[in-house]
């Protein structure tokens, strides 16, 4: 579990379409992060939360 995982997941998002897609196509929480944690992306929602608060400066 990582801040930089965060960061990079949130940088996946904005630039690659289909990877947004994916992601947002996910039935709930669980299968999302479930998802995510199989593209190797490790962090916890409170590191997520943080992540997204500091880039949107």
């Amino acid at each position: 579990m990582s801040h930089e995982d965060a960061c990079a997941f949130l940088e996946r998002m904005k630039s690659d379409d289909a990877f947004n897609e994916a992601v947002n196509r996910m039935e709930d929480a669980e299968t999302r992060m479930a998802f995510i944690d199989r593209q190797g992306y490790q962090f916890t929602l409170n590191e997520l939360d943080e992540a997204s608060y500091i880039m949107t400066f």
